[in-house]
């Protein structure tokens, strides 16, 4: 992909429309790739057509009430699909509970205490095996749950590709090593979404996510690194919000100062101020190269940057998807089925 420099910056407009078409196309192309097998099989979007007729609306009902309930699981549901399919692949891992056999992501440094919204899936969960007994896998709940929950605050709806099976194990380490962090300069991050077959415009798109949700000031206060583009007006204020103490465990901070409860493109706009809240944020419009390009223009054209997340979301809900007879359908989104049969028995 060619981006514009900054010379041509009033060409942008122009060069973002064709760039969208030409991600369109790719993304297509790549509905149909699978990790190859002889028992895979691509992932569509109207895999339950017949096994499962309403299980878009029964999940849409399920998110809307979880994030009018609270504003802020809107953020957690989009996130807990970034972090399943950033370890092993868009496969429901991130759901499963410590085991004798099973050390859970839950308990990964990324995820403990942070990632959140496990109840909510519970609860689709129920609702579909009431509707569908044995048909809905976890990990195509958690890719539903995502795109209802940026709808429910202004993102544009997609078709969803379906027929993800869930995984057998988890994988704790690749959780710790894998994950981006906060902390992260630019390259890493770009590192991080390259291993997993993404770019650096989806690493942009994404990060976009942040324009709503919060962060824990413990993950805030020692980002004030130098040369990465932090405002000082801006630093002085975080430092007020957030002092360096106990309390950095517990205070939340917004990731979106303006409007924290939208799905906009105000994060980038903060970017452009040098007041994005974390430093893995700042470092996209303070490290030279097309991904400034990028930011500019998600700043200026709102449409532009939400049609974009739906196509760079679509990609990444691609990553090493279990299909066809691979993994199984969970009963029990905390639980491989064995498991679940045990805890049945017992009770």
């Amino acid at each position: 992909m060619v981006f514009l420099d900054p010379a041509s910056m009033g060409k942008i407009r122009v060069s973002a429309v064709a760039m969208v078409v030409v991600v369109a196309a790719a993304a297509l192309i790549l509905a149909a790739v699978v990790v190859p097998g002889a028992d895979a099989s691509p992932l569509t979007h109207d895999f339950y057509a017949t096994s499962c007729p309403d299980v878009l609306p029964i999940v849409q009902a399920e998110v809307e009430k979880a994030v009018w309930a609270e504003l802020r699981m809107a953020a957690s549901l989009t996130r807990l699909h970034f972090h399943d399919c950033f370890v092993n692949g868009c496969d429901g891992s991130i759901l499963l509970d410590n085991s004798p056999t099973i050390q859970s992501e839950k308990f990964a440094r990324p995820n403990n205490n942070s990632v959140r919204g496990f109840d909510v899936i519970d609860t689709i969960k129920a609702a579909l095996e009431d509707a569908c007994p044995q048909t809905v896998s976890c990990a195509d709940i958690v890719a539903i749950a995502a795109l209802y929950s940026t709808v429910a605050l202004g993102g544009i709806e997609y078709k969803v590709l379906l027929g993800r099976r869930d995984s057998l194990t988890a994988n704790q380490s690749a959780a710790n090593d894998f994950l981006p962090s906060p902390f992260d300069n630019y390259t890493t991050l770009l590192a991080h979404f390259v291993r997993v077959g993404l770019d650096a415009h989806d690493l942009v798109t994404l990060s976009g996510a942040h324009t709503f949700g919060k962060a824990h000031c413990r993950v805030i206060t020692p980002g004030f690194v130098e040369g990465d583009g932090l405002n000082s007006d801006f630093a002085a204020e975080l430092t007020l919000l957030c002092p360096n103490t106990s309390s950095g465990d517990s205070v939340l901070l917004n990731l979106d100062f303006s409007t924290p409860n939208k799905f906009d493109n105000n994060y980038y706009k903060q970017l452009r101020k040098g007041d994005g809240v974390l430093h893995s944020d700042r470092v996209l419009e303070s490290t030279p190269g097309s991904n400034v390009d990028l930011v500019e223009d998600f700043a200026e054209n709102r449409r532009t940057w939400l049609k974009q997340f739906t196509l760079s979301n679509i990609k990444m809900g691609n990553i090493k998807p279990l299909t066809g007879t691979q993994g199984e359908i969970r009963t029990n989104c905390r639980v491989v089925n064995s498991a679940a049969q045990v805890l049945v028995a017992s009770e």
